[in-house]
């Protein structure tokens, strides 16, 4: 919540606030201070919620807002200042649920580096949601397509640097990966790849690697106009950054197809802390790990890989039903929890 402004678990935010306090109404806050050298951030996400009781509604309404080190902040502008990796076990559907899964992991990774990627985000949704709506229309011939130009203006502009940014960050995770995924599991070798749609739609191209941000509005566009009829007739946007893909190879074959649950896991693994290791080299401050039962599946050697791995964090968060699965002078240097009935207290 206090990295991205939402939860990793769900898209309802009522579903985060206490049964109670849905029911009753009041207030609800979610903070953190962050502390590196002599830099610290305060990041507040406030939720103020309307009282069941006096509401005809099925839920109440809930009104959010967003602060750092006190004054309010927009989304775009409260992402980033407080870098957190998370890896759930939810989170190997990254590697084999659909490409929306690896397009939203990507794009949370560049915007907790890049302020303005979010906003390049916001305004590409923005556009497709109105190109849309005007693709139903002409369709129907309540509009003119002579009204498409603005919008596939705006779509080849604000989509080509989408591309060019996912381009250049899926480059440099791959530097990350390959050694960190190494180190887990020696005897398998993992690449990253980025595929970006307009590329697959092109017969005269197959990669990305060597086109530049001005050849990437040119292929844009002209894919436009080379499926404009089609897309009229779907009522539907079929070319842009929406639809791209990240492809993930195991020992060159495709890692979503043949890699058991275990290679799934270590290689989902491996993403999250090369996103924390790439996260390091762009914002030169360390990210705070949150590690939910990273241990289960994975053989004792491979258990002692991941820990050797985040040694060198600040700050680890690791989740585990089990403490058996931990070596004791990995357990002497933590600090110990346990949760019971939802009440945290120290061991």
């Amino acid at each position: 919540m206090l990295a991205i402004a939402k939860s990793s678990r769900t898209s309802t935010e009522i579903d985060l606030i206490n049964w109670q306090k849905v029911t009753e109404g009041g207030h609800v806050q979610v903070l953190g201070i962050g502390k590196e050298n002599e830099k610290t951030i305060q990041a507040q996400i406030d939720f103020d919620v309307e009282s069941k009781k006096d509401s005809n509604k099925p839920m109440p309404a809930l009104r959010k807002s967003l602060r750092v080190n006190g004054l309010s902040r927009i989304s775009s502008d409260f992402v980033g200042n407080i870098n957190i990796v998370c890896f759930e076990v939810n989170d190997i559907d990254i590697l084999t649920g659909p490409p929306s899964n690896r397009r939203r992991y990507i794009d949370i990774l560049i915007s907790q580096s890049d302020s303005g990627y979010i906003k390049t985000l916001q305004r590409y949704r923005n556009v497709i949601k109105h190109r849309n709506v005007l693709l139903k229309s002409i369709r129907e011939n309540k509009s003119s397509e002579s009204e498409l130009a603005f919008w596939d203006d705006r779509l080849v502009y604000e989509g080509s640097a989408i591309i060019n940014a996912r381009k250049t960050a899926i480059f440099k995770l791959s530097e990350h990966l390959i050694p960190i995924h190494s180190d887990l599991s020696q005897k398998h070798q993992v690449e990253i790849s980025y595929k970006p749609q307009v590329f697959k739609q092109n017969d005269q191209l197959t990669t990305i690697s060597d086109v530049n941000l001005d050849e990437i509005k040119k292929i844009l566009s002209v894919n436009l106009t080379k499926f404009r009829v089609r897309e009229i007739s779907y009522g539907i946007s079929l070319t842009g950054p929406h639809r791209d893909d990240l492809e993930i190879k195991l020992n060159s074959q495709m890692a979503n197809k043949y890699a058991s649950r275990g290679q799934s896991r270590i290689i989902t693994l491996a993403l999250k802390l090369s996103e924390a290791s790439l996260l390091k080299e762009l914002n030169n401050r360390t990210p705070i790990l949150a590690l939910d039962d990273i241990l289960s599946e994975l053989d004792k050697n491979t258990q002692g890989s991941v820990l050797k791995a985040i040694e060198n964090y600040e700050q680890v968060f690791i989740t585990a039903t089990d403490l058996g699965t931990f070596e004791p002078e990995h357990l002497s240097t933590a600090a110990l929890y346990t949760v019971v009935d939802g009440t945290v207290s120290k061991k």
